[in-house]
């Protein structure tokens, strides 16, 4: 229940939030859409209402006759062209130029007159019948009603709109901190396990650092040189291993960020080569540092980063033969870690997957269903699980960096690639 109340405002809020925002702006677009297309028949609609009861009043003999908001206006050429204006009409209304056009044998005409406040719709014509311009008829049909319709429609359309965002933005949020619950959960049980997991194993580190130290300093003389050396080296992993102990923490946890610094990858290549020089010559595997840029500065984590080099490292000293080569060089803006073996390289069938959790991208890691082995055992009796490149893809993402299977090699290579500080990016050449 603790780990319940505890993920509730931090695990679930930032991305039910964020889900609800993405939901409710897919319904807010589908309502506009709707809203707009039924805005656009009912337009339509009411346009061609307005036409129908334009061409139905041509045919009236008398104005007077004519519904409300409708004005008629009736040339009679039979009586020497009296114009008879229906009682009411607005002054300004009447258009005498078209009814003089249209007389005269022109076109019917059709225009729009605004008039206190109200937008008429006219149309002067004389095919009324059988008449051969003997009596020419001008309509005025007042649109208010129609804009009112269309307003209320609008408004309609607003409203309703605007309570089912709310609704739809309630109803998901709900729907999205329930889904995402089980996921919380299990969330904070891993950062649990993983800051347990790490307080357990830094006090054993703290004290093995501490023991090593002290057998150097009350037996040194006493000590070969060798022994010496050794001791000195159990230090420099008891240290390392903590640094990495942090990391994981960190990295566990997203609402923790580690700060980012200046490191020289070159330098941290070199710990990572200086770490398993043992493990290599246990294996019989020359582990090199070919010759490469003198320093390469990005930013990030050293801990970080470390783990990037000795998982690839490792990694490649599982399936080199005899030798491994780790470069880092500089490439425009760039600066390019590349670990390399001359073992039987990556299948181009998995290659694809290589990065993915409890996937192995080498030949002697699939099962013979073609199915990545979630544990493999090597000849010497170590078991993997592949985790070591999706722990690099991982790792090399937060430092926004890339990582690739360079195929156009023999055996394995794997290239990461980090953006160089800004101070350490090569300047643009002079283009004269």
């Amino acid at each position: 229940m603790s780990a319940r109340r505890r993920s509730d405002p931090e695990d679930l809020r930032g991305p039910s939030l964020r889900l609800t925002a993405q939901f409710t702006s897919l319904v807010l677009v589908i309502l506009a859409v709707v809203g707009v297309i039924v805005y656009a028949i009912v337009s339509n609609s009411i346009t061609e209402s307005f036409e129908r009861e334009l061409v139905a009043a041509t045919q009236i003999d008398s104005g007077q006759d004519a519904a409300a908001g409708t004005f008629v206006t009736i040339v009679d050429g039979r009586t020497g062209g009296q114009v008879i204006t229906p009682s009411g009409m607005p002054a300004g209304l009447l258009d005498t130029a078209a009814l003089q056009a249209v007389a005269a044998g022109g076109a019917d005409q059709r225009s729009e007159r605004t008039v206190d406040g109200r937008t008429y719709s006219l149309l002067t014509t004389s095919t009324t019948g059988d008449r051969n311009h003997d009596r020419v008829v001008q309509v005025a049909l007042d649109q208010h009603e129609g804009a009112e319709e269309l307003g209320r429609l609008a408004a309609a359309l607003l409203l309703g709109g605007a309570i089912a965002v709310v609704l739809a933005f309630a109803a998901s949020y709900l729907m999205a901190r329930r889904a995402m619950r089980p996921l919380a959960d299990a969330l904070a049980l891993q950062r649990r396990f993983v800051a347990d997991a790490s307080h357990e194993l830094r006090t054993p580190l703290t004290l093995l650092s501490t023991r090593a130290q002290m057998l150097k300093r009350r037996a040194r003389d006493d000590l070969p040189d060798d022994v010496t050396a050794s001791i000195d080296e159990v230090v420099t992993d008891a240290n390392a291993l903590t640094d990495i102990l942090d990391d994981l923490l960190i990295a566990a946890d997203p609402r923790s960020a580690a700060d980012q610094e200046p490191v020289d990858l070159v330098a941290v290549a070199d710990r990572a080569v200086a770490l398993l020089a043992d493990d290599a010559a246990a294996r019989g595997i020359a582990l090199t540092r070919p010759d490469g840029s003198a320093s390469a500065m990005v930013s990030g984590s050293p801990a970080a980063l470390l783990r990037v080099v000795i998982a690839l490292s490792t990694n490649a000293l599982d399936h080199a033969r005899t030798t491994v080569g780790v470069t880092v060089e500089i490439t425009a803006s760039r600066a390019l870690l590349t670990v390399t073996d001359d073992g039987p390289g990556f299948d181009p069938g998995i290659a694809a997957t290589a990065f993915e959790r409890f996937a192995s991208g080498r030949r002697d890691r699939v099962a013979r269903s073609g199915a990545p082995e979630p544990a493999s055992v090597d000849d010497n009796g170590t078991r993997h699980y592949g985790l070591g490149l999706a722990l690099v893809s991982e790792i090399t993402r937060r430092h926004g960096g890339t990582v690739t299977i360079d195929q156009s090699r023999s055996g394995g290579a794997v290239v990461c690639s980090f953006p160089l500080t800004p101070r350490d990016a090569p300047a643009p050449s002079d283009p004269s």
